[in-house]
C-alpha cells in the first residue's frame, strides 16, 4: 500500500487548545512528543486533561459595555492545561514515575499562569513502589512550555533548563542525584514557535515542523495552514494526519471558530483596557508635568522675593553704614574744633 503523500496538505493550527488537545489525546503521539524533549522512553502515560474557564464575572464586568454575545463568549473561554504522570524507562535501565506538564501560551500574559500550576503540582503524591513497598510520594515535575511569542534574550528555537548538583565548597561538580532535590526542582523546555523554521535534520526538528507558526491558509484567524515538508517519520505522519482531520472535521472546525472567537473578544477587552490604562497616563503624567510646573513657579518667586529682601536689606545695612560713617566725620571735625583731640593727648 503506497504510502498517503504528506506534503502540501491542510492541518489545524495545534497552537489552538482544542487542536492540541486532540493531538495530544493520543497516547502514542504524546509519547513520542515527550520522548523526543527528554530523551528517555516512555513505559506508560497517563493523560490528566483539564479546563480551566479563564473568565471570572464581577462587577466591573458591568462597566464594559459588553454585549450579550460577547459576554458568552468570554464565558466560554477556556485555557487546556495537559498534565501526564508516566512511567519512564532511564538510560540506565531504571524505571521511574514523573509528573510531565504541557502547556502553551500565546502571549507573555499567560506566563504567570504556569507558577499557580506548578504550585499545584508540587503538592501533587502518587502511589509508587520503592523497594518492593507501595509508598506516597511527591513526584518529579518535568515541564514542556511551548512559547506563541519570542524571547528578546535568546534566539535559539528549543532549549532546556536544567538541574546540575555542584558541591560549592569543594568547587567541582556532584554526580549525583538526590530524590528531595527532585522533589523540589525541575527541569524545563521551551520552545519558541516563531523560530521554527522547518529544518528536517533531527528528530526534534521533524516533530517541531508540525508546530510551525507559517503557511497560513487564513492569515488572521490563522486556523489552518500548509505543511510544506515531506517526511517519512511515521510518528510526524502520524500527528500530520491527526490534524489534518481536525482542519476538515465540521464539528472541530466550529469548535475552533469559538475559540478564535473568544479569544478576540478577550484581545479587544484587553487592548481597551490598554487603551484606557494609556490614556490614563498621559493625564497623569500631564497633571505631573503641570503640577512641577507650577511648583517650580513658585519657587522661582519665592526665590525672587528672597533675593529681593536681600537686596534691599542689603541696600539698607549700606545706607546705615555711610550714615554712620557721615556721623563719625562730624563727630572728628567737632573734636578737632573743640580743640578736644590736643587734650586727650
Amino acid at each position: 500500500m503506497a504510502k498517503k503523500e504528506i506534503h502540501g496538505i491542510e492541518i489545524a493550527n495545534p497552537m489552538y487548545d482544542v487542536v492540541f488537545k486532540r493531538l495530544m489525546d493520543n497516547t502514542h503521539v504524546a509519547s513520542y512528543f515527550i520522548e523526543t524533549f527528554i530523551g528517555e522512553k516512555v513505559e506508560s502515560l497517563t493523560l490528566l486533561a483539564q479546563e480551566t474557564t479563564l473568565f471570572k464575572w464581577s462587577k466591573k464586568v458591568d462597566k464594559l459595555n459588553l454585549t450579550p454575545e460577547e459576554l458568552e463568549q468570554l464565558k466560554q473561554l477556556t485555557v487546556i492545561r495537559l498534565d501526564f504522570v508516566a512511567t519512564v524507562r532511564t538510560n540506565t535501565g531504571e524505571y521511574k514515575k514523573v509528573l510531565i506538564e504541557i502547556q502553551k501560551a500565546r502571549d507573555d500574559m499567560d506566563v504567570m499562569r504556569f507558577r499557580n500550576y506548578l504550585a499545584e503540582h508540587y503538592k501533587r503524591k502518587e502511589t509508587v513502589i520503592v523497594d518492593g513497598k507501595s509508598e506516597t510520594v511527591p513526584l518529579p515535575i518535568i515541564t514542556i512550555y511551548l512559547f506563541g511569542f519570542n524571547l528578546p534574550e535568546s534566539t535559539s528555537i528549543v532549549f532546556r533548563v536544567g538541574r546540575t548538583y555542584h558541591d560549592m565548597i569543594e568547587n567541582k561538580a556532584m554526580n549525583v542525584k538526590i530524590s528531595l532535590a527532585e522533589y523540589l526542582t525541575h527541569d524545563c523546555y521551551i520552545v519558541q514557535l516563531g523560530r521554527i523554521t522547518g529544518k528536517m535534520k533531527t528528530r526534534l526538528e521533524r516533530v517541531l515542523s508540525v508546530f510551525e507558526q507559517r503557511y497560513f491558509i487564513d492569515s488572521k484567524k490563522k486556523i489552518t495552514k500548509k505543511y510544506p515538508h515531506v517526511t517519512d517519520d511515521k510518528n510526524v505522519r502520524l500527528m500530520l494526519e491527526i490534524l489534518e482531520h481536525a482542519c476538515a472535521d465540521p464539528e472541530q472546525r466550529a469548535d475552533i471558530e469559538r475559540e478564535w472567537l473568544s479569544l478576540e473578544v478577550l484581545n479587544s477587552f484587553v487592548t481597551d483596557r490598554d487603551k484606557k490604562l494609556k490614556a490614563l497616563g498621559k493625564k497623569l503624567i500631564a497633571k505631573e508635568k503641570a503640577y512641577q510646573k507650577s511648583i517650580e513657579a513658585k519657587d522661582k518667586a519665592y526665590q525672587k522675593s528672597i533675593e529681593a529682601k536681600d537686596k534691599a536689606y542689603q541696600k539698607s545695612i549700606e545706607a546705615k553704614d555711610k550714615e554712620l560713617e557721615a556721623k563719625d566725620k562730624e563727630l572728628a571735625e567737632l573734636k578737632k574744633r573743640l580743640g578736644l583731640d590736643d587734650f586727650s593727648q
